[in-house]
């Protein structure tokens, strides 16, 4: 086994010999966080899609501007990627292209996608690549208000972005024929190609139902929907959050949902959030907790594909259970005046990215402080009722998981991660909010039992 690094590295087979895969997309999807601005041919610059071979990244000059994540070990993991990538024989005819970059306060937008040319022939020639969150102020809000709007402006960037690329991309191959398109992302990117796909086939509904109104027929309601949709081959998402409940109940999300390939690795918080109809592939990571969310962390075996495990750890369904119960408490309007409300107090130690307030946290904090101080008194109730609402639909996720019924009448308790999330709630929940289940070796074991005094009473779970 090994990361997507080691994969690169030790995988020499051709895309005609081992065809484009799950791995390979987390590959360019991990890439695509590269700011290649004055690099690559700008989006939208040349009448057919403009595209580098890949190897002239490899520029030491450029290394500064080109990796500027808040983290220097993942900007090494990256480099290392990119090295990677122009060594291997599988990947270095790989071209890229079509560079954007969005980041506007005002609009409250953080957006970036590129294209790659795979090379692999007239199937899956063309993958389009969207940027995950990064590390500015702006990039989180949009993701939050990800939860309280549809579409947020770099999902309709995204629609924009793609609709060009398959315009200016038919007969683009030199036998005339219009090359598929893949899409794909991590985090916050693979989102943004669910959108993207989403609404090329919304579009091509439209037409379809048009064309039926003109001929006086019933238009269709379901199945596959011909137009431009279809040249979208495969709608990859690692990590990426779902859409709201109506959006995936829709006609246009079930055009394309087949077509979805969604992976999530086994402490997935991210991926889960949010509604999505399509399978997911559970995959193994060797880091803790969020830090999975990292596609350095996720594991590949020895075949080039994800080592997979059957489900999700105990923690991490909690959660899921935890913030869709959130979400379900909490009224859109508050849950979207309260993402100002907190994005503001945040924005007024005036530094845009994460990492510098952090850095200079002896300024920003107090700016902070005095911004969260001046709030009138509304909107700090608000506040606190909205985060309120976290721990008390944690403890109603707690009580659902403890009424789960096992052979034998004992309570099942998911064995990796459920102690961690229960000591987390107990933090947070007021004691009245019940008794926690806790899988703790370290509580002492008693006649294959592990017994943990939580609050009101003991109690008892069986011990695995």
């Amino acid at each position: 086994m090994g990361n997507v690094v080691d994969y690169v590295r030790r995988e020499f087979h051709g895309f005609a010999e081992l065809p484009f895969g799950d791995v390979d997309s987390l590959v360019l999807a991990e890439l695509s966080y590269m700011r290649l601005s004055g690099l690559v041919p700008a989006f939208g610059e040349a009448r057919s899609v403009a595209t580098v071979p890949i190897r002239e990244l490899l520029r030491a000059e450029s290394y500064d501007d080109m990796f500027v994540s808040n983290s220097s070990d993942i900007n090494e993991y990256r480099l290392a990627l990119l090295r990677a990538v122009c060594e291997s024989p599988r990947f270095r005819a790989l071209r890229v292209g079509e560079y954007a970059e969005r980041l506007s306060e005002r609009e409250q937008q953080q957006f970036a996608a590129m294209t790659f040319d795979v090379g692999c022939g007239p199937v899956d020639s063309l993958y389009v690549a969207f940027r995950g969150t990064d590390g500015t102020l702006v990039g989180w809000k949009e993701d939050f208000n990800m939860a309280v709007r549809c579409p947020v402006p770099s999902q309709e960037s995204a629609y924009r972005y793609v609709n060009s690329i398959l315009d200016r991309s038919e007969g683009f191959l030199s036998s005339g024929d219009s090359p598929a398109v893949m899409l794909g992302g991590h985090s916050k990117g693979g989102n943004m190609a669910v959108y993207a796909a989403m609404r090329i086939a919304h579009d091509d509904i439209e037409v379809a139902g048009e064309r039926a109104r003109r001929l006086g027929l019933l238009p269709s309601l379901g199945g596959p929907v011909r137009g431009r949709n279809r040249r979208i081959s495969r709608i990859f998402s690692h990590d990426g959050p779902g859409l709201p409940k109506s959006t995936v109940r829709g006609q246009s999300y079930r055009a394309i949902e087949s077509r979805i390939r969604k992976t999530v690795p086994e402490s997935s918080v991210v991926g889960m959030l949010l509604q999505s109809n399509a399978p997911v592939r559970i995959v193994k990571a060797d880091a803790i907790g969020i830090m999975q969310h990292m596609g350095n962390s996720w594991q590949v075996a020895e075949n080039g594909d994800f080592e997979q495990v059957d489900e999700l750890t105990a923690g991490a369904q909690l959660i899921k259970r935890t913030l869709d119960g959130w979400l379900d408490t909490v009224s859109q309007e508050q849950r979207e005046r309260a993402i100002d409300q907190i994005y503001g107090i945040f924005a007024a130690a005036g530094y845009g990215n994460i990492a510098d307030l952090v850095e200079h946290w002896t300024d920003s904090l107090p700016k902070i402080v005095e911004a969260a101080r001046n709030t009138d008194r509304e909107t700090r109730g608000l506040i606190r009722a909205v985060i309120k609402a976290i721990p008390v639909s944690a403890a109603k996720a707690v009580r659902e998981a403890e009424a789960v019924e096992c052979r034998g009448g004992l309570k099942r308790v998911p064995r990796r991660g459920y102690g961690r999330m229960q000591r987390l709630v107990g933090m947070v929940a007021e004691p009245h909010f019940g008794r926690f289940m806790c899988h703790d070796p370290r509580k002492g074991v008693k006649n294959g039992i592990v017994t943990h005094k939580c609050r009101a009473s003991d109690t008892r779970v069986p011990h695995k």
